[in-house]
């Protein structure tokens, strides 16, 4: 067990390095050797608590996946050790661990809502991030404040019919998506899994819809200066999958955590380039003339546009009527 926590201190600040590659490998080793500790345990040969191995597998397994995040080409190891820390966390919620050996052969299941509501109340105290809560919440009322003018007044595309006239005048919902998708992360900040529960929800539900529309060409997606970006919109939902399987799991939805995480490591596996990882996506994103690099998925998204077509044929205005014949 103690051999099993210094590899796991290693990994820790091998990840403080960006070690990432050392970071992984010496956790795996740490839970390698835990995992031994847990077969001494069950035979008799008492080494750790219960408590103790459990609360290490956590935080390894976490380590673990974090450090594959960070790795290019290592989608799959990242879902599979996600979901160890998965199965680490479900067996700590327990009454009982029961036997321990068996943990990671266990199915994942979703905790009754109403019971994880009233845990989380009672301990929230001591569940609470270390973020400036003051300053997250001023951003929070910021963006607020632009989702609700954005559905008071509005932030639409024109969608043009066959004749060049106005057929529909639909709110931008990509726009929108990005609006809910900051506030859901903000929310998550703040140590209110709920209600950033459902702002995540609903911004994958818009950029889902809305990335159809851009598919069936509807509409394009542009930069500030109006040239068609290159960027792959569904790299932003995957951000969104991705901070909603966290949500998941602070809500000790096990289940729904992993399918949001998978769903999310499939469209990284689709859509990153060679040699990226979901960690550092964020570079992908580029014009037909320049390279356009941001902090985050939130600033990027809130500086593009998101236009009508603009300055398409006849012929053209029949493939977009056809899409929706």
């Amino acid at each position: 067990m103690n051999q099993a926590d210094a590899y796991r201190l290693m990994g820790t600040v091998n990840s403080l390095l960006h070690e990432w590659a050392l970071a992984a490998k010496n956790c795996k080793l740490g839970l390698s050797m835990l995992s031994a500790s847990v077969s001494k345990s069950q035979n008799g040969d008492m080494i750790a608590s219960a408590d103790d191995i459990v609360t290490t597998m956590i935080t390894i397994t976490q380590s673990i996946f974090e450090a594959f995040l960070h790795l290019p080409d290592e989608i799959q190891s990242a879902k599979d050790a996600f979901r160890m820390h998965l199965l680490a966390q479900q067996a700590a919620a327990e009454v009982g661990y029961g036997d321990l050996s068996d943990m990671f052969r266990k199915e994942l299941k979703n905790e009754g809502e109403e019971e994880v509501r009233q845990l989380l109340l009672l301990n929230k105290d001591a569940t609470l991030p270390i973020v400036d809560s003051a300053q997250v919440q001023e951003s929070l009322n910021i963006y607020q404040s632009m989702l609700e003018e954005t559905l008071k007044y509005g932030m639409h595309y024109v969608e043009l019919d066959i004749n060049g006239g106005a057929a529909n005048d639909n709110r931008d919902i990509l726009y929108e998506g990005s609006l809910r998708s900051v506030i859901g992360s903000l929310y998550l900040d703040l140590n209110e899994p709920w209600k950033a529960r459902d702002e995540l929800e609903n911004a994958v539900q818009l950029l889902e819809e809305g990335i159809q529309l851009v598919d069936s060409g509807k509409y394009e997606v542009t930069g500030d200066d109006g040239i068609p970006l290159t960027y792959s919109l569904r790299l932003d939902l995957a951000h969104v999958l991705h901070s909603l399987s966290y949500t998941y799991l602070a809500l000790m939805q096990w289940e729904k955590s992993h399918d949001a995480f998978d769903q999310a490591m499939d469209i990284y596996q689709s859509q990153l380039l060679e040699g990226e990882s979901p960690m550092d996506w964020n570079s992908i994103a580029t014009t037909t003339s320049s390279t356009r690099e941001s902090t985050s998925m939130t600033d990027r998204l809130l500086n593009y546009l998101f236009r009508a077509t603009e300055d398409i044929d006849l012929e053209d205005f029949q493939q977009i009527d056809n899409t929706t014949a």
